[in-house]
């Protein structure tokens, strides 16, 4: 059948107006659904996360088969429990009442068998890479149609899950962070992964914990309370001044201040670990291996392989400077009273009448 133009053109405007319908169904069904979780949460006292949790991975209890309690079945349970085949004739020997008290005693047995679904880490994890990759394949083909730049940051939101963070970019915009933000991607996935985990006031909580306990292994060791860890003068005022050094610092890490360099989650822990079980360690150092120390520091210093951060001398060392606030004329104190007083006999004498002397010629 060969249709018209005009019959094409009401087809395809059928189609669309059920293709429509269809996604305005699915799109009032699921705002259904996220009512009915945060109404569910709510009443029983639940997070979302674990209703949600329970609705998608749960889900397959639903779609189990349900069947009814049959008698022939609860003999063979019966039966299969004294390891014997063949009970055929001793099935249709029972009575009634043995039938009833049969079927009641395996109903009983069954609501008592517990069945569930069996939700390991590793399933997971591969929960979360499929659907990561299915997002960043529409992602991709999305820029492909449209030209639309995206990015995405993927970190796991409790300890159960041991997934490293995942950043995804489109070309457009894939160094867009790192080049005009100035953030680094690995960095800023960790910060949202400690975040997620534990929150804003537990990772401050956290960081001060470990911060203190870092501070305190340099204290034991230089007996000195005041001592703390100074990255820029570390050999001035940390070396020279207690003759103690950092011992077994892991090579991926640099060694300088780890606020100002990106590295990932999994490395501070690891040296965070290194520090609590003594692989890294403060070490106190002898006159012979202090002075080897510092000879090795003036010849790298004299090479160039460190600079010294010193701050070079003023030209004006030395000289007092006026404040620029306040001229120098007003600097010096002044007085309100006059600088001489008349004697008291010329204040009694008669002042000449100043009409008398308009008068004169």
């Amino acid at each position: 059948i060969v249709l018209s133009k005009e019959a094409h053109v009401a087809l395809r405007l059928k189609q669309r107006t059920k293709s429509l319908r269809f996604k305005d169904t699915l799109d009032d069904t699921w705002k259904q659904l996220d009512d009915a979780t945060k109404l569910i949460a709510s009443s029983h006292h639940k997070s979302i996360c674990q209703v949600q949790n329970d609705l998608y991975i749960g889900h397959g209890l639903l779609c189990s088969r349900h069947s009814k309690a049959n008698l022939w079945n609860a003999f063979c349970w019966k039966k299969n429990q004294d390891k014997e085949n063949e009970h055929l004739s001793e099935y249709l020997a029972l009575s009634n009442e043995e039938q009833v008290e049969l079927l009641a005693e395996f109903t009983e047995w069954k609501e008592m068998k517990k069945t569930g679904v069996r939700v390991m880490v590793k399933s997971k994890i591969n929960d979360i890479t499929q659907t990561l990759k299915a997002v960043e394949n529409e992602l991709k083909s999305l820029h492909c149609r449209t030209g639309a730049e995206s990015i995405l940051y993927t970190t796991r939101g409790s300890t159960d899950v041991p997934l490293r963070g995942v950043v995804f970019a489109t070309q457009g915009v894939d160094t867009f962070m790192d080049t005009v933000m100035g953030i680094d991607n690995q960095d800023l996935v960790s910060k949202m992964e400690g975040f997620a985990v534990q929150g804003m006031k537990g990772s401050a909580k956290n960081h001060q914990k470990c911060i203190s306990d870092k501070r305190a292994k340099i204290q034991e060791c230089t007996g000195d309370t005041g001592a703390k860890m100074q990255w820029v003068h570390y050999f001035h005022n940390v070396v020279q001044r207690y003759q103690v050094v950092v011992e077994g610092w892991p090579d991926q890490i640099p060694f300088t201040n780890l606020s100002q360099v990106s590295s990932a989650l999994p490395d501070l822990q690891m040296l965070c670990n290194r520090w609590d079980d003594g692989t890294t360690y403060w070490k106190s150092l002898s006159d012979e291996e202090f002075e080897k120390l510092h000879l090795e520091h003036e010849e790298k210093l004299k090479s160039g392989v460190i600079i010294d951060r010193h701050h070079c001398t003023q030209s004006d060392k030395g000289t007092k400077h006026r404040s620029a606030a306040i001229p120098a004329t007003t600097r010096h104190k002044q007085y309100k009273s006059a600088e001489t007083i008349e004697d008291s006999k010329a204040g009694d004498e008669e002042l000449p009448d100043p009409a008398a002397c308009d008068t004169e010629p």
